[in-house]
C-alpha cells in the first residue's frame, strides 16, 4: 500500500506565501521506515497530521494506492488505513495496557482476540505481569509500548509515530527503533517516524528532512 503526496502545501495564514511548505511529493512505501527529521518549529508535525488524516492540506493531496484520502473521508482513512502514535502516548491513564488497546478496537469497530493481544504485547518487549496494570505504573518506555501495541491491533497497514522517542533514555530509543524496524520489515507496514533526533533519522531506510520549508531525502 503505497501512501504520497502530490504538491502538498500547508499555511497557518490566509497568506500563500506565508507557507510551511507547499509542492512537496514524496513517495512512502511498504516495507520500509522514513523518518521526517527537522528541527522544532519546522512544520514536521503539521506535514504528520496532514499524513495521518487529522488535518487537510491547503493545497494538493495525500493519495492512498493513487486515490485522494478526501474523497472517502478523513475519518474513513483513519478508521481503515493509519494508526498513529503520539510522544505523549495519549493512553486512557485510569485504564490497563490491556484495556487500553481493547478500547482501541471496540471503537475501531475490530474483533477482539486476547491471543492475539497477548502476544502483540510479548512481541514489544511487555510480559504478562504488566498487561493489566495502570499504565501509570509503566515506565515511558513501557507506556511507548503499549502505544505501539494500540497501533499495531488495529491491523492498519501505515503507523505514523510523532517524535516517539523523544521523552526516553538512549538505550529505551534505541529498542523502540527497533520495534519500528521489524514492524516495517517484518509485517511489510509502512512505518513513518517524526524526529527531530538525527540519530533516530540515522536508524531509518529513508529520511526526508524538512528545512527552510523544503523537503530533502538524505539518507
Amino acid at each position: 500500500m503505497t501512501l504520497s503526496t502530490r504538491d502538498l502545501g500547508y499555511w497557518y495564514t490566509n497568506n500563500p506565501d506565508d507557507y510551511l511548505f507547499k509542492n512537496v511529493n514524496l513517495t512512502f512505501e511498504k516495507g520500509k521506515v522514513y523518518s521526517i527529521l527537522g528541527q522544532s518549529g519546522s512544520g514536521k508535525t503539521t506535514f504528520l497530521s496532514l499524513l495521518a488524516g487529522l488535518d487537510a492540506p491547503k493545497a494538493g493531496a495525500i493519495l492512498l494506492e493513487d486515490k485522494d484520502i478526501s474523497k472517502s473521508g478523513l475519518i474513513t482513512y483513519r478508521k481503515s488505513s493509519v494508526s498513529t502514535i503520539f510522544q505523549a502516548c495519549n493512553l486512557l491513564t485510569y485504564m490497563s495496557a490491556r484495556q487500553n488497546v481493547v478500547t482501541a478496537l471496540e471503537i475501531a469497530g475490530k474483533p477482539i482476540n486476547q491471543a492475539d493481544i497477548e502476544q502483540l504485547f510479548t512481541q514489544v518487549g511487555i510480559d504478562s505481569s504488566q498487561i493489566d496494570k495502570p499504565v501509570l505504573k509503566l515506565s515511558g518506555g513501557q507506556q511507548q509500548r503499549v502505544a505501539i501495541v494500540r497501533a499495531l491491533a488495529t491491523g492498519h497497514d501505515i503507523i505514523i509515530a510523532d517524535e516517539p522517542t523523544g521523552n526516553l533514555d538512549e538505550e529505551t530509543t534505541q529498542d523502540i527503533v527497533s520495534i519500528f524496524k521489524k514492524i516495517a520489515h517484518e509485517q511489510h507496514k509502512t512505518v513513518i517516524i517524526v524526529t527531530h533526533e538525527t540519530a533516530v533519522a540515522q536508524e531509518t531506510d529513508v529520511t526526508f528532512e524538512l528545512k527552510k520549508k523544503v523537503f530533502t531525502q538524505i539518507s
